[in-house]
């Protein structure tokens, strides 16, 4: 069992505040300023699909923004990211990982979206992060590994080809 004195207490409550953030920005901004969770040399990486760097992170996120706007119902495609069961290993003062399953939602349309609605995917994901020059915790690695798939919809499955 994990024991937590108060500074790797303080670390935790700092990077589960970072998770929120970045959850709240890839579902309510639409990942528009997604690169401010990463390193510049943060990588994300789900099944088979990595990409590094800003740069790549971001075309990422707009690739699934131009999917989403061409195969969905008046272009719109609400997504919502639940982690849970979040762990921490808190190395020292400047690196952690923190380890939780994402539970993502998916539909099509305005919200609310209505009808049966199951986890689009189902991940098990680990985020390295460190500390920067600023003072913040940037992710130096998000990598998912997926355990449920759904990919009806032809996006979510997207995130599994090979890159």
């Amino acid at each position: 069992m994990r024991t937590f004195n108060q500074q790797s207490a303080i670390i935790a409550l700092e990077l589960q505040q970072l998770v929120a953030e970045f959850a709240y920005e890839v579902d309510t901004n639409a990942s528009r300023n997604i690169t401010q969770y990463y390193a510049e040399d943060g990588v994300f990486a789900v099944g088979d699909f990595t990409r590094k760097g800003h740069a790549e992170i971001d075309q990422f996120y707009a690739d699934g923004a131009a999917r989403a706007a061409a195969m969905c119902k008046d272009g719109i495609r609400i997504r919502w990211h639940t982690f849970v069961n979040l762990r921490f290993d808190v190395e020292d003062d400047d690196n952690a990982t923190v380890c939780f399953t994402n539970v993502h939602y998916t539909g099509e349309g305005a919200i609310p979206v209505r009808g049966p609605i199951s986890p689009a995917m189902v991940t098990d994901c680990r985020m390295v992060c460190r500390r920067e020059a600023d003072g913040l915790w940037r992710i130096t690695l998000f990598d998912g590994t997926p355990l449920f798939v759904d990919d009806s919809d032809g996006i979510s499955g997207a995130a599994l080809l090979k890159s």
